[in-house]
């Protein structure tokens, strides 16, 4: 083989090599993906009549996001969810749609880290929701659940949901009722302490009154 032939070989293996590479480093590029997970902390949870409990929907990845955007659906005759509050990891959210079983949440704020609280849902049993009764709360397919980073680009995210069960407990009308003398049932003065327990953000036993509950308790008074 003279120096001619070798010295085409050789360009030849070189460029062979140099395709080679730019190839894998293209594909690299094209699967490299941002990625994360969302789900639900301590969701397996059971929670009694007339109590609520906390929660929190936390972020895990490889990245800091720019943002998120998720939808969470549950069945409202065994849940309520009585509050959406943003966590401390966005430093600015839009306060979320919550509707009937569904809470709609959307930030277009800087996070801090690659991982903390998104935001934290706090949960009361249903009324005339039964003991044992159970809903799943899940990130809804309505649309899509997705974040971004602050580059712009996406981000490929895995949900993990959880489960709430009602459990034996005291609801809130047998809370209130014989809040002035003990009684089986509600009556007027029992409905005016709450009123005033309720403006005055002192709770009834250990729960905050809300104007639900005062609406839910004056038909009930009126029912009865």
């Amino acid at each position: 083989m003279n120096n001619q032939t070798i010295r085409t070989v050789m360009i030849g293996l070189v460029t062979i090599i140099a395709l080679t590479m730019g190839i894998v480093a293209a594909t690299s590029s094209v699967t490299a993906q941002e990625s994360g997970e969302l789900s639900l902390e301590n969701s397996d949870i059971s929670i009694p009549q007339g109590e609520e409990k906390t929660i929190a929907v936390t972020y895990d990845g490889n990245v800091e996001p720019a943002g998120f955007q998720y939808i969470l659906t549950y069945d409202p005759d065994v849940i309520t969810v009585k509050d959406h509050s943003n966590g401390d990891y966005f430093a600015a959210s839009i306060q979320p749609d919550i509707s009937n079983g569904k809470v709609d949440y959307f930030s277009p704020g800087s996070a801090d880290g690659t991982s903390g609280t998104v935001s934290e849902l706090t949960v009361i049993p249903a009324r005339g929701a039964e003991t044992g009764a159970t809903t799943d709360i899940r990130f809804s397919d309505e649309r899509e659940t997705k974040g971004s980073t602050t580059e712009g680009g996406g981000i490929t995210l895995t949900t993990t949901g959880g489960t709430v069960q009602v459990e034996a407990g005291t609801p809130i009308e047998d809370k209130v009722g014989g809040l002035t003398e003990p009684t089986d049932e509600l009556d007027f003065d029992d409905l005016n302490t709450a009123i005033q327990r309720y403006q005055n953000d002192e709770p009834v036993d250990g729960t905050e009154l809300t104007f639900d509950d005062l609406v839910y308790l004056i038909e009930l008074y009126h029912n009865q």
